[in-house]
């Protein structure tokens, strides 16, 4: 009879909690408990307002990386809740902008009204994408649980027949992956790799692990070899060494592809990848919908528990 071990039963009880919306309301809600939190949280956010966000994008900058920014938040089942979502991440873009900044945008499409309407999405989305092509930059499509793939999917080939600014995200540990990232090739844009964070049923989705891990180095070798804009976003360094080993062995130009990692987990990594030459990026969230981002930040890595533990106590 098999053990399941001690980091793999916290790291589920995070996923599961994180998607209990009492939980996250009484967080919010009780003043104590947030601000202990969000001492936690800060680790891995670039603050709760924008100006926060955009000092942690500076200093990024200064060490040689750029950015990609979310204004965190999803679900928003109002209209005029994805409304005001979508004017700030207009004032993200405008800040850009006008900070000359090295920086892209991420975000939800169930942010910005995905949850209410398609057609909804799909306006706020093309007014983003237009923001963003007059200040020279992207926006990047978050991916979100498979309930909402096929939706999610759709919008971005909309998207893509007026505006090759608009990139999307593929999780490696999804079955269906493989179709999705062979479409996403014929559609400008560019394609973010990731592993998938998502409780996902087993059928859909293979656990974190060795087939895992083959997955996503296939996908990231089609996607090196494509010559198409990519992201390869993960901290896995046996995967970014295959990546490095790859490229080398291939002989391939670096301008097309890019390594993203998450704000506060392993800098080690990022200033590695930055260190053999390649183009860094850092995913930066900013905003009070931390709760969820936070659950995921810890259960990808169970050992930063203790670490939060820490940050939590730590006393100004």
């Amino acid at each position: 009879m098999s053990v399941e071990h001690p980091e793999d039963v916290a790291a589920n009880a995070l996923r599961h909690i994180s998607r209990d919306q009492a939980i996250k309301a009484y967080t919010q809600e009780n003043a104590a408990i947030h601000e202990v939190l969000l001492r936690a949280a800060r680790r891995f956010i670039g603050g709760e307002t924008l100006a926060e966000c955009l000092e942690t994008t500076r200093a990024l900058q200064e060490q040689g990386c750029a950015v990609t920014i979310d204004y965190m938040g999803e679900n928003t089942d109002d209209e005029m809740m994805a409304q005001q979502a979508t004017g700030e991440f207009l004032r993200v873009i405008q800040a850009i902008a006008a900070h000359k900044l090295d920086a892209t945008v991420s975000l939800d499409l169930s942010h910005i009204g995905l949850a209410v309407d398609a057609e909804l999405a799909l306006r706020n989305a093309s007014a983003l994408a237009q923001a963003a092509r007059a200040a020279g930059t992207e926006i990047m499509i978050s991916m979100e649980g498979t309930e909402r793939i096929d939706e999610i999917i759709a919008l971005h080939q909309r998207l893509c027949e007026d505006y090759d600014n608009v990139g999307i995200t593929l999780q490696a540990y999804l079955r269906r992956t493989t179709n999705d990232l062979s479409s996403a090739l014929q559609r400008p844009g560019r394609i973010r790799l990731v592993k998938g964070t998502f409780e996902e049923a087993p059928g859909v989705a293979e656990p974190r692990g060795e087939i895992l891990n083959r997955g996503y180095r296939d996908y990231m070798e089609i996607l090196l070899l494509s010559d198409h804009p990519c992201s390869i976003a993960t901290h896995d360094l046996n995967l970014l060494n295959a990546a490095h080993k790859f490229i080398r062995r291939q002989k391939l130009k670096k301008h097309p592809f890019e390594f993203e990692m998450l704000y506060g987990v392993t800098p080690e990594h990022l200033q590695m990848v930055r260190a053999r030459g390649y183009r860094a990026r850092v995913y930066l969230p900013y905003g009070r919908e931390w709760y969820l981002y936070l659950c995921h930040r810890l259960a990808e890595y169970p050992p930063n528990i203790y670490r939060a533990i820490g940050d939590a106590a730590a006393m100004d």
